[in-house]
Order: C-alpha cells, then sequence, then structure tokens
C-alpha cells in the first residue's frame, strides 16, 4: 500500500512515483504526522535532493528518509 501505518508510526511509500522533489519538499516542510518516507527510484536530481534535505529542519516527525537509486 501507499500508506499504511505500524505501531502508531506513518508510513507513506513513494517509491517509483517520479514526483516533483518540490512538491514533497513542499509537504515535508507542514507535515507533523509522517515517520516514514521512501523515495527510492524516483529519478530526483542531486539538486532535488537538496531541497528535501532543507525541508527537514522544519520537520520534527520523520525518522527514516530512503533516497536510494536516484540520479
Amino acid at each position: 500500500s501507499i500508506i499504511s501505518m505500524v505501531d502508531k508510526k506513518y508510513i507513506l511509500n513513494l517509491r517509483n512515483s517520479n514526483l516533483g522533489s518540490k512538491q514533497i519538499a513542499k509537504m515535508l516542510r507542514t507535515n507533523t504526522t509522517l515517520h516514514e518516507l521512501f523515495l527510492n527510484n524516483n529519478n530526483i536530481c542531486p539538486e532535488g535532493v537538496a531541497e528535501i534535505s532543507k525541508s527537514l529542519y522544519a520537520n520534527t516527525s520523520l525518522r527514516v528518509l530512503d533516497l536510494s537509486c536516484n540520479n
């Protein structure tokens, strides 16, 4: 499934979804419930990874971020 709840932790699986890094970064800046986010195989470029990384300063709930197998 795309989103699941395991042990009261919200997990979002967006593998192979090709979403833009700007939309992901915007979501991460405002989200307060997501614990794990899987973004592997999304063709996210280094600039996109930097943008997502900057958004994590405002996010206090995310504990796992998978960015493997991107550009």
